[in-house]
C-alpha cells in the first residue's frame, strides 16, 4: 500500500468518524427540541386551563350561578325577572364556551373540568334546560342554540365522579 493509499484511508476513516459524531449530535439536538415542544405543549395546556379557570371563577361568572343554583331553581322561567334571565343566559354563554374549546380540542384535559365543575354543570343545565328550550325556540332562535352546554352536560354525566 503506498503512502498516497494509507493518507486517503486515514482522512476517509477520519471523515467517517465526524460523520456519525454529527449525526450523534444532531440526534442530541432533535430529542433535546422535541424535549422542549412537548414543554411548551404542557405549559400552553397548563395556560387554558388556567384561563379557564379564571373565566369560570370571575366574580360575575360565579354570581350568575350561584343565582341558578339557588333562587331559579326554585321558581319558573316564565316567572323570572330581566336580571334572572340575564344569570340564566349568562351560565348557558360561559358554560356554552367552555364546551366549545373542549370540543375543539383547544383543551385536551377536558377531565380538569368536568371534575371540578359537572355538579354545578349538571343542576345548572337541569335548572335552565327549560329556559334553553324557550329561547331556541322564539322568533329568530336557533335549535342549536347553547347546544355546546348539552354536549357538556351529557359529558358530565359520563363521568364517574
Amino acid at each position: 500500500m503506498t503512502t498516497y493509499e494509507k493518507a486517503s484511508l486515514i482522512l476517509q476513516a477520519i471523515v467517517a468518524v465526524a460523520a456519525f459524531i454529527s449525526v450523534y449530535l444532531v440526534l442530541r439536538q432533535l430529542r433535546a427540541m422535541s424535549t422542549q415542544i412537548e414543554a411548551t405543549q404542557h405549559a400552553s395546556e397548563a395556560q387554558s386551563i388556567i384561563s379557564i379557570v379564571n373565566f369560570l371563577q370571575a366574580a360575575e361568572a360565579r354570581e350568575a350561578r350561584a343565582a341558578v343554583r339557588s333562587a331559579l331553581s326554585k321558581t319558573h322561567h316564565n316567572e323570572w325577572d330581566e336580571t334572572q334571565k340575564r344569570d340564566a343566559s349568562s351560565v348557558c354563554a360561559n358554560y356554552d364556551v367552555v364546551a366549545a374549546l373542549l370540543k375543539a380540542k383547544l383543551i385536551r384535559n377536558k377531565h380538569v373540568i368536568v371534575d371540578n365543575w359537572s355538579p354545578s354543570i349538571k343542576h345548572c343545565h337541569q335548572v335552565l334546560a327549560p329556559f334553553i328550550e324557550t329561547k331556541r325556540k322564539e322568533l329568530g332562535g336557533d335549535p342549536s342554540y347553547w347546544k355546546n352546554f348539552d354536549w357538556l352536560k351529557a359529558e358530565c354525566d359520563q363521568h364517574k365522579a
